[in-house]
């Protein structure tokens, strides 16, 4: 760690209650450290072996015959999960979570 970064650390730690906390996988308990990584959601964080396992899970999941692209994710989906805007294909993943950006960029406006 750099000399900048680990003093940042320690006058963050000092004037923020709670920065000394310790950040754990959110799933399996594991601390952050060299050979574990974490991912930060809303409120919860997932380590690399919870992200693969994940990953392993799901990975059986074929896309149907007549699945259709997404432009923004460009994964494989089913029709049914997909709209076209404008001849534009998106599923309904990104179009929900297009719609929580805009819902938060306006919420962010009117407390500025």
């Amino acid at each position: 760690m750099n000399i900048v970064a680990m003093l940042a650390k320690r006058t963050v730690a000092r004037f923020i209650p709670g920065a000394k906390a310790t950040v754990r996988c959110s799933a399996c308990q594991r601390e952050r450290n060299g050979s574990v990584q974490l991912i930060a959601g809303p409120g919860v964080y997932l380590c690399n072996s919870c992200i693969q396992r994940a990953s392993r899970q799901l990975a059986p999941r074929r896309p149907a015959p007549d699945a259709i692209r997404c432009r923004f994710c460009r994964q494989l989906r089913p029709p049914p999960e997909v709209t076209h805007v404008e001849g534009l294909a998106v599923c309904a993943d990104c179009l929900g979570l297009m719609e929580h950006i805009l819902e938060t960029a306006d919420t962010s406006r009117t407390v500025s």
